[in-house]
This record gives structure tokens, C-alpha cells and sequence, in this order.
């Protein structure tokens, strides 16, 4: 039977958890500001990543709270702390992860490396965790009883595929909205490419290849007076800048107002790229090209980096299947880009 003394400090413990919690979500900001190589000093609280993450912790923050004060609710630690101290080892491997050298480089699916999608599935696992813990503690408010771990788990991903969805409608939404018509002819315009999958024998997949032809016409237009190719490369393949470039030759046209960065290996360096040297330096007004539901995340990285970008859509044409799918991978991509800065 239960003491009174051990029902205290079974009371107790949340109040220990809300403190850890408030230090996590600190820690979760300065992992979400390394990884985009800003500083403390660049924090916007009212981003709307950050604010996400703020919404989950005052859920769970405030479902210990209402366990602490309320005496009849009936707080079982066996079934929560297992998983808060999972949660506890993700978010400090997350952190570590940026100092180990993983062993899946080389291996590539979905257009993304093995390390990547490795990190993208700790931090996923982080989530549902986090999710899992809030269930948790309100599935105890209401005083819920049986298969506690089970609901907690199944309402956790069900909230991740919502979650999913409405990104994937907002994308939806958002890239009819790109307004190409407000870029004005100014010789200061440069055109940035965004770097996109290249196929075999180093040809350009038919993004990359839209993207390019619809920086051409914006140069022909002169509505940009530079392009920019950027993008480095997968095993054994030319970098995604180089073969863009070979692509504009073998069509004839006059390269000199044509550069190359092939160092860049995601979307987040690209803008870091183009915020650090473009704007940075040259002080250029940065046009950026790359496929309309892309474009919506662009932007979001660009504001996240507090820079003001103009973006132009490729006039990409998919079939139905193929624009589904690549608005689930940049659903899952916001998604993760909002939560953690990926």
C-alpha cells in the first residue's frame, strides 16, 4: 500500500520533469539555431517553428501542472518516466549527432543520403516521444485507465499525419500564390538555381532542367542579369551545378554571366550560400528558381534567416502521381524544417 509520504513524491516528480522540460526547450532552440549556423542572438520567438514548439511544451507543461495541483488525479511514473527519459536520451543524441561521423554517406534513397534520412529519423522518434508524453499526462487527466502507452502512441501518430496533411495543403495553397509579376527588371537581380537530382551520365533530371530553362528566360527578359548554378554532387556524378551548366552549353548560349557553387549539399546551405555571399558581400537582389511547392519552403528558410528573397517557380509539368509525391517529401521536409531547423 502507498504511503502518504510516497504519494508526495510521487506529486513531486512533475515539478522536477516541468523544469527539465523548460531547459529542453531551450536547448531544442540553440540545436535548431547550430544547425542553421546562427547564434542565440538571432532567436525570433515569434517565428512560426518556434512557436510550434512553444505550443507543445505549454501542453505538456500545463497537463504536469494540472497533475501537481490536482489531488485526485492519479499519476502512474512506472508508464511516464520510461518514456520522458527516452525522450531525455533523443534530444541529447540530436545534439551529438552534429559531431559524428555516420556510416551511411554513400548510401542514397529518395534523393537524400543515408545520413540524412538517419537524422531525420531521430528527430521523427523525438517527436513522437514528446507527442507520446503529452497524451500521457492528459489521457491521466481524464482518468483513463487501460492501454494508457497504446492510446498515447496511436493518437501521437495520428496527430503527426494531421500535422502532415495541413502542411501539405498549406504547400498546396501557398505555391498559387508565388507572384513572379513583382520582380522588376534591375540589373542588381541575380537568379540563384537551386540544385535538384541529376541522372545517369550526368543529365539533368527534368526539375533541374526546368529550373534552368526558367532562369534563362528570366535572364533573356532581363529581369536577372547573373545566374547562379548551385548544388554539389551525389557518388560518381558531375555536381548538380556543373551538370546544369554543360546543360546551358550544349545549348548554345553565352555562359560568361553564368557561375557555378558546387558545394552546397541541401536547400538550408543554399540559402545560407546565398545569404553569406550574395547578399552578404555583393549586396545582390537574389531572384530564386527552383519548383513552385519547393518555393514555399525556400521562403520559410529565407525568413528564418531574417533575408528578403524574391522567388520565380519553374514551369515544371508533372504528372498527377509525381506532384502528389513531391508534395508529401516537402510536407515532411517544412515539417521537420519548422520543428528542428533541418
Amino acid at each position: 500500500m502507498m504511503t502518504k509520504n510516497n504519494k508526495r513524491k510521487i506529486k513531486s516528480l512533475p515539478v522536477v520533469v516541468i523544469l527539465i522540460i523548460i531547459l529542453d526547450l531551450a536547448f531544442l532552440y540553440y540545436i535548431k539555431y547550430s544547425n542553421q549556423k546562427l547564434t542565440f542572438s538571432d532567436l525570433d520567438f515569434f517565428n512560426f517553428g518556434n512557436l510550434l514548439n512553444l505550443l507543445l511544451v505549454i501542453l505538456l507543461i500545463a497537463g504536469l501542472l494540472i497533475v501537481v495541483l490536482k489531488k485526485s488525479i492519479v499519476f502512474n511514473p512506472k508508464i511516464f518516466f520510461p518514456l520522458f527519459l527516452i525522450n531525455q536520451f533523443l534530444l541529447i543524441l540530436i545534439y551529438f549527432l552534429k559531431y559524428i561521423s555516420l556510416p551511411f554517406k554513400e548510401i542514397y534513397y529518395l534523393g537524400q543520403s543515408g545520413d540524412e534520412l538517419f537524422i531525420g529519423a531521430i528527430f521523427a522518434f523525438y517527436t513522437l516521444t514528446l507527442l507520446m508524453m503529452i497524451f500521457l499526462i492528459w489521457l491521466f487527466i481524464f482518468n483513463y485507465k487501460n492501454i494508457l502507452v497504446l492510446r498515447a502512441f496511436v493518437n501521437s501518430i495520428l496527430s503527426m499525419l494531421v500535422m502532415l496533411l495541413l502542411v501539405f495543403l498549406l504547400i498546396i495553397g501557398k505555391e498559387t500564390d508565388l507572384e513572379e509579376s513583382l520582380i522588376k527588371n534591375d540589373k542588381n537581380n541575380v537568379g540563384v538555381v537551386l540544385g535538384a537530382a541529376v541522372w545517369s551520365k550526368n543529365k539533368p533530371s527534368p526539375s533541374l532542367a526546368g529550373r534552368v530553362d526558367k532562369a534563362l528566360i528570366l535572364y533573356q527578359q532581363n529581369k536577372i542579369s547573373q545566374i547562379y548554378l548551385t548544388g554539389s554532387n551525389a557518388p560518381g556524378e558531375l555536381s548538380e551545378s556543373e551538370a546544369a551548366l554543360k546543360y546551358i552549353k550544349a545549348k548554345g548560349i553565352n555562359t560568361s554571366e553564368i557561375f557555378i557553387e558546387k558545394e552546397t549539399t541541401s536547400t538550408n546551405e543554399q540559402i545560407q550560400y546565398i545569404k553569406n555571399n550574395l547578399i552578404g558581400i555583393f549586396n545582390k537582389n537574389v531572384v530564386v528558381i527552383s519548383d513552385s511547392y519547393h518555393l514555399v519552403r525556400v521562403l520559410e528558410i529565407a525568413k528564418f534567416h531574417k533575408i528578403k528573397i524574391q522567388v520565380s517557380a519553374s514551369e515544371l509539368s508533372q504528372s498527377f502521381e509525381k506532384a502528389v509525391y513531391n508534395k508529401i517529401r516537402e510536407a515532411l521536409a517544412l515539417t521537420m524544417f519548422w520543428l528542428y531547423a533541418l
